[in-house]
């Protein structure tokens, strides 16, 4: 639901606002992710402890989430993200600082709490002050911004190296510069001053696909941006090349986004969440034949993307065509707690697939998750009224 409190300017200074803040702090997201699984793997740790250090990261989403919208109820939109900022860039300082395999276990804990946060309180603001029969144009183009700016985050660790303070200290100047779209808003952010009337239990018995489709979502996510690079490596490519493989998928996500917002505003959403999830598990099964091939790989990877970014745009969707009012908050918050629990699994999955079968369990350990997903999808949610 729009909020109508808000006139047309306001909304609009809000989705700038908002787009331009959020996807800077995915580049930094997009810088961290590879850079803390390829620094762990180049001081030797196992592939095991790499998934459980991004587990750890991921641990904290599912965590902090619930507290996401008494933030915004209390302190408001603008200083909830101020300070989720400054939490983030202590904690890119504190790594090198303290470049110990345990020690990182609770900073990538705080790092992961206050990015994921962010990204919360922006998915949040986004769907409040979007138009609802524009809001798949204005999802798919946040999207795309936000996936653009993730995408390049690998760029930089090819200008930085992954060893020493140069990537580290590149992530604390992106989270200072994401302050900067902030005093634009003027005004632009929705009030949310109750709390939902919902329960988590109530959300989820209301529309379990649409919840449900984010845990899928958190593995793809987590398990590409931490192994990916790790997956090209393990198939012949230098690390230049396995790092741009991330880059090349993230580009595929980033473009896909903005036709799936506008295809989403003119197609059955259910219907197309379906369609994404099948098109997910044949592209997962033909990598393991398309990485033998020097030309066949990169076109299915970034396609993988696509369909990725375009689940993300759906199942936004969703949220904001079933939940309304303050029940948006909280069906999000509850999106990030169950992101959460599909990140925390993702990794740990990922490691032990690699282990089991080197290095093509990674792929086909993803397209189980979507078979299991696909009847939910198909059979326990009814279309809305």
């Amino acid at each position: 639901m729009v909020d109508t409190a808000l006139t047309s300017g306001q909304r609009w200074r809000g989705v700038a606002a908002a787009t331009g803040c959020i996807s800077i702090v995915g580049l930094m997201s997009g810088l961290t992710w590879p850079l803390l699984a390829l620094r762990l793997d180049a001081q030797g740790v196992d592939s095991r402890w790499v998934g459980l250090s991004a587990s750890a990261q991921a641990l904290s989403i599912m965590l902090v989430a619930p507290l996401a919208p008494r933030f915004v109820r209390r302190l408001g939109i603008i200083r909830s993200i101020a300070g989720c900022l400054a939490a983030a860039a202590t904690a890119l300082l504190l790594l090198p600082l303290i470049p110990n395999l345990y020690a990182w276990f609770p900073i990538r804990f705080l790092l992961g709490a206050a990015s994921s946060t962010i990204f919360i309180i922006g998915e949040i603001w986004i769907i409040q002050v979007s138009p609802p029969h524009i809001r798949g144009r204005v999802v798919g183009l946040f999207g795309s911004v936000w996936g653009g700016c993730f995408a390049a985050g690998p760029l930089i660790i090819r200008l930085t190296g992954v060893a020493g303070w140069a990537p580290f200290l590149a992530g604390v100047v992106i989270m200072l510069a994401a302050v900067l779209p902030l005093p634009f808003a003027q005004g632009g952010t929705p009030r949310i001053d109750s709390p939902s009337r919902l329960g988590l239990v109530r959300l989820f018995r209301a529309a379990p696909a649409t919840l449900l489709a984010v845990f899928m979502l958190a593995i793809l996510d987590t398990v590409n941006d931490s192994f990916v690079p790790l997956y090209g490596l393990r198939n012949g490519l230098d690390q230049g090349a396995a790092v741009t493989l991330l880059t090349v998928l993230l580009a595929g996500l980033t473009c896909a986004q903005l036709p799936a917002g506008l295809l989403a505003d003119r197609i059955d959403r259910r219907r197309f969440l379906i369609g994404i999830v099948v098109v997910i598990i044949l592209l997962e099964l033909s990598l393991p034949v398309a990485v033998r091939s020097s030309w066949a790989y990169w076109p299915v990877v970034a396609a993988i993307g696509a369909s990725v970014g375009s689940l993300w745009v759906v199942s936004l969707l969703l949220v904001g065509e079933r939940y309304h009012g303050a029940d948006i908050a909280a069906a999000n918050a509850a999106r990030a707690v169950l992101y959460g629990i599909g990140a925390v699994c993702g990794p740990s999955l990922a490691g032990l697939a690699f282990d089991l079968w080197n290095p093509h369990g990674l792929p086909l350990a993803v397209a189980a998750i979507g078979l299991l997903y696909l009847p939910v999808a198909v059979l326990a949610e009814r279309p809305r009224d």
